[in-house]
C-alpha cells in the first residue's frame, strides 16, 4: 500500500508544480514586494510561434516548472495588450525579463526560444545575482 502511494505522488508531482502566472503587473509587483521574491516577466503575443513552444515545451518541463514556482513571482504579458511599464519592451518576442521588488533588472533580458536546460541556466544566474543583491543590502 505504501507502494502505491509513493507512486501515485511521483506520477503527479509535474501537476503540482504547474506555474500560477499572473496576469496584472501591479498584482504581480505587489506579491514579488511581499514575498522578496524576483519577478519572472515573460513578454509574448498572441501569433508567435515560438513564444507557444516556449509557453508548452520549456516552460511545462517539470524542472522549470518546480524552479519557477518556488524561486519566483511569474507574470505572463501579451505584448500590446494591458498596462505595464515601458522599460518591459522588446522588438522581439517571446522575451523572459528578470525584475526585482524595486522594479530593477536582474541580469539582461533574455530574447527568444530556449530549450528547459538553458533556459534553467538563465533562471539560476537571476537568483543567483538577486540573493547577492540581497546580501549586499544588509
Amino acid at each position: 500500500m505504501k507502494r502505491v502511494f509513493v507512486a501515485i505522488l511521483l506520477l503527479a508531482a509535474p501537476l503540482l508544480a504547474e506555474i500560477e502566472w499572473y496576469t496584472s503587473y501591479e498584482a504581480a509587483l505587489k506579491k514579488a514586494k511581499e514575498l522578496d521574491r524576483p519577478m519572472l516577466v515573460l513578454l509574448v503575443s498572441e501569433e508567435c510561434r515560438w513564444c507557444r513552444k516556449l509557453e508548452n515545451v520549456t516552460l511545462k518541463h517539470p524542472d522549470v516548472e518546480n524552479f519557477v514556482s518556488r524561486r519566483f513571482v511569474p507574470l505572463l504579458l501579451h505584448r500590446g495588450k494591458g498596462e505595464y511599464p515601458s522599460f518591459i519592451r522588446s522588438r522581439y518576442v517571446p522575451t523572459t525579463f528578470y525584475i526585482t521588488p524595486e522594479e530593477k533588472m536582474l541580469i539582461k533580458p533574455v530574447e527568444g526560444y530556449w530549450d528547459p536546460y538553458d533556459y534553467m541556466s538563465d533562471l539560476k544566474l537571476a537568483v543567483r545575482v538577486f540573493k547577492k543583491s540581497r546580501s549586499l543590502r544588509r
